[in-house]
């Protein structure tokens, strides 16, 4: 099968993590996995913004969004389907760390970054 207006390539195919859908409902946060499973949580329970890195890739999901909550996680892999607009969302809060998630990207090993926290924004 050949990609229409590139006959020479092979189809694109997605990545395990754009198979996660992360959405923005206004009030909340959702990401959906493949298997059906939903994980959400209320934007007003937020208190901590992580990232979570290990040495598994470029094999696995080596870079998570970790949304944590009063009651609930929400947590999602870099690449996530939606992942760009929540990004931008994440990073206009008050008090977020763009240090801390540019060494989050450049990070290869297991590790976790705090990168908003309610205490710090207040």
């Amino acid at each position: 099968m050949n990609t229409p207006g590139n006959p020479s390539q092979q189809p694109v195919r997605l990545m395990p993590e754009a198979l996660v859908k992360v959405t923005d409902h206004g009030d909340f946060v959702s990401a959906l996995n493949p298997n059906g499973v939903s994980r959400t949580l209320s934007w007003s329970e937020l208190v901590r913004i992580e990232i979570q890195t290990n040495n598994s890739g470029p094999y696995g999901a080596d870079f998570w969004w970790v949304l944590v909550g009063t009651r609930d996680v929400c947590e999602y892999p870099q690449g996530a389907t939606g992942e760009e607009a929540l990004v931008d969302k994440l990073r206009s809060f008050p008090g977020f760390d763009d240090d801390a998630f540019a060494a989050a990207i450049r990070c290869t090993s297991n590790a976790e970054f705090v990168v908003w926290s309610r205490d710090d924004a207040a």
